[in-house]
């Protein structure tokens, strides 16, 4: 089950940096501790319900051995990659990110309790890997690992543990025979209840529906489209079955999109970037070249009905029907201009106007960066506070059909096809003026239902208890 993880974290190891804008987005200021602790809360429910008297898969002799050599094989691997990779830190604090090992710690004592304690009940498991997906997730908002980190780290926590129990096994001789392929007594009907962690890609509009900006109150259109790429999204899911058709669950699902405003070349021209000419400059003295990409991100919680149908021994169909919120983050565009070269162009700006308008800007530019005349003009001026979308939430519905594929009585790989949608209106402001004599820049609201259809593609690593 830890090979999935691991591949799904180098995957997603390309899109670090978008979870972590998400993270910054929605939790900049998350500073909390509890994960150095969370990460040991299953084996110490493991060894208490040892104590307790709670008879499970092993002896003490047997559990204390599995238990150090599955210690000692995470340990390694983590180390290994670590002082291997030198990776740095979200937060820049070493180079030791890559994998995390809160997180490989977190999912081997998971698993430690759910080999132990799962075939007794599922809830010890479920309970288990609650706690591990927790310690992971919290390395993110701790902003101390990426997401790539986490999810390689889940699947080395959990292989170690195979090893380690492998190992042990070979020790105390103890032979097991696969208790899916040799029960016998096996229903294909039991309800298959199940917690899950998918990964997957969405497609959606090839343009976002925006309202239309303009310069001025009643001046130049800008004209912006936003063109939307393939979104990769995160989720875990998981759904309790009352019996083998029926069930009620829920799912948490982070998508980051990312987005490309194309604004057409002629009204690049005339968009006034500055409010120069709304003061009464003949021409602007910056003109717009693009709006730089970024990633629009979305935060999914749903609950709903579940169905499933057992096709074969191994093989389900699933569906779902889903109604939840969705919340999208607070999204910016930077501007990217250039100095107009008509403001030295006497024919078209008198002296006197240039004097009025420009030559304190120009003067300030060149001193500041030490420019030539020729360096000016080619230059590129980015202006991070010119356009931004605010936080916004609404209603959506969601449903979905699946493919599982039961290879283990409490393990399964899923493939799936989810459909969500959504219409938030989203609020753009837009910052296109000198400050003010109080230092504030004014901004001008505009706001646009902008529905969303989005279709997901992706696989899931699946626990059924």
């Amino acid at each position: 089950m830890g090979i999935p993880f691991i591949a799904s974290g180098l995957i997603v190891k390309k899109r670090n940096s978008d979870f972590r804008t998400l993270r910054n987005r929605f939790q900049p200021a998350f500073h909390l501790r509890y994960d150095d602790y969370t990460q040991y809360v299953p084996l110490a429910a493991t060894w208490g319900l040892k104590l307790a008297g709670l008879e499970g898969r092993s002896s003490w002799k047997e559990l204390t051995v599995s238990n150090v050599f599955s210690a000692a094989l995470m340990a390694g691997f983590v180390n290994a990659l670590k002082y291997t990779t030198k990776e740095t830190r979200p937060d820049n604090s070493s180079n030791n990110s890559f994998p995390s090992g809160h997180t490989a710690t977190a999912f081997m004592c998971a698993t430690i309790l759910h080999k132990e304690y799962g075939m007794i009940s599922p809830w010890f498991s479920i309970g288990g890997y609650t706690f591990a997906g927790l310690t992971g997730i919290t390395r993110q908002l701790n902003n101390r690992h990426w997401i790539g980190d986490v999810l390689v780290g889940a699947g080395i926590g959990m292989i170690s543990t195979d090893l380690g129990y492998f190992l042990s096994d070979l020790i105390f001789k103890r032979k097991y025979t696969d208790t899916w392929k040799g029960k016998t007594d096996y229903d294909r009907y039991d309800a298959p209840s199940f917690l899950s962690f998918s990964m997957g890609a969405a497609s959606g509009p090839s343009l976002l529906r925006t309202a239309e900006l303009y310069d001025t109150e009643n001046g130049s259109p800008l004209g912006m489209k936003l063109k939307a790429g393939t979104a990769t999204t995160v989720s875990i899911e998981g759904a309790y079955f009352f019996n083998t058709y029926f069930g009620i669950g829920g799912r948490l699902k982070v998508a980051t999109l990312p987005i490309i405003a194309d604004i057409p070349e002629e009204n690049k021209k005339f968009f006034d970037m500055d409010g120069d000419r709304y003061q009464g400059a003949p021409v602007n003295m910056f003109l717009l070249d693009g709006l730089e990409s970024d990633h629009l991100g979305m935060f999914d919680m749903d609950l709903g009905v579940y169905g499933s149908y057992p096709v074969s021994r191994h093989f389900l169909i699933g569906s779902k029907l889903l109604i939840g919120r969705r919340m999208n983050a607070n999204f910016s565009l930077n501007s990217v201009c250039r100095i107009n070269p008509q403001i030295f162009d006497r024919r078209i700006v008198s002296e006197e106007a240039y004097k009025q308008f420009y030559q304190e800007d120009v003067t300030y530019y060149m001193q500041q960066e030490d420019l030539t005349h020729e360096d000016l003009l080619q230059n590129q001026y980015v202006d991070d506070d010119f356009l931004s979308i605010r936080k916004s939430s609404t209603w959506k519905i969601g449903t979905g059909i699946s493919l599982t594929y039961r290879y283990k009585e409490d393990a399964a790989f899923r493939l799936f096809c989810d459909y969500d949608f959504a219409s938030p209106r989203l609020t753009y402001d837009l910052k296109n003026t000198w400050t003010d004599e109080e230092g504030k820049r004014p901004s001008r609201s505009y706001s646009r239902r902008t529905p969303m259809h989005n279709v997901t593609f992706g696989g899931a690593i699946v626990f059924v208890f």
